[in-house]
């Protein structure tokens, strides 16, 4: 009787650890189920003679549509988040003033993150040492074609912007900016690579910028 109440005890122990263990590797399959996946792909869909149309991106190997109009995309934070351009900007020199907004593919909300009195050209990620996201926004205008910078927090907003400037170099967290004269754009837009000392520098670290307020821009029209 004794040996059999042990054999009974054994076997239930091996029986609960069975059904803890499928427990949770169900419950770990939930997990993953809910779990959102991430972008690995965008598209805007342009429709002829037009620069900008509806905006797709893949997740988990399936294409869908984010938004109805868009003009270029770019996957940032490891495929979470997608940041793309539209014309509802600040206005500016025929309305060519662009904006910017986040996609966060965990909650499917939209956030407005810039909104210029420029054309957006090209948008760079940076992962600052202390694991903050940074977008170096580079944007210009369509008469000059003077270069403007901004930099842009994507959980807040813009908090950085110059006018007639680019960066020149970067090394880690420190960025530093050339400023150029009026007479300077038309040498730098004939050739990119063309050497042009700018008349200033400045010199900044991202993390202290990313602690600066907002920029809210005013429509101009």
């Amino acid at each position: 009787m004794r040996h059999f109440s042990k054999h009974a005890i054994i076997v239930f122990a091996l029986v609960s650890i069975v059904y803890c263990a499928g427990n949770t590797q169900a419950q770990n399959s939930r997990r993953a189920q809910q779990s959102p996946s991430l972008i690995t792909g965008v598209r805007v869909a342009l429709p002829p003679e037009r620069y900008y149309g509806p905006l797709y991106v893949t997740i988990g190997g399936r294409e869908r549509k984010i938004a109805d109009e868009a003009m270029e995309a770019w996957i940032i934070q490891g495929g979470s988040k997608v940041v793309y351009s539209g014309r509802d900007g600040a206005g500016g020199f025929e309305n060519e003033g662009q904006s910017l907004r986040a996609y966060d593919v965990r909650t499917g909300r939209h956030r407005k993150i810039l909104s210029e009195y420029y054309g957006v050209t090209d948008v760079e990620e940076v992962t600052t040492r202390m694991k903050r996201t940074a977008l170096l926004v580079e944007m210009a205008d369509g008469g000059l074609g003077a270069s403007y910078l901004a930099v842009v927090d994507p959980e807040r907003g813009e908090v950085f912007f110059r006018r007639w400037a680019r960066i020149i170099s970067r090394r880690g967290d420190q960025i530093v900016i050339g400023h150029y004269r009026e007479d300077d754009w038309a040498a730098l837009n004939e050739d990119a690579n063309k050497k042009i000392t700018p008349y200033r520098k400045e010199r900044h670290n991202l993390n202290a910028i990313l602690k600066r307020r907002v920029i809210y821009n005013k429509r101009d029209r």
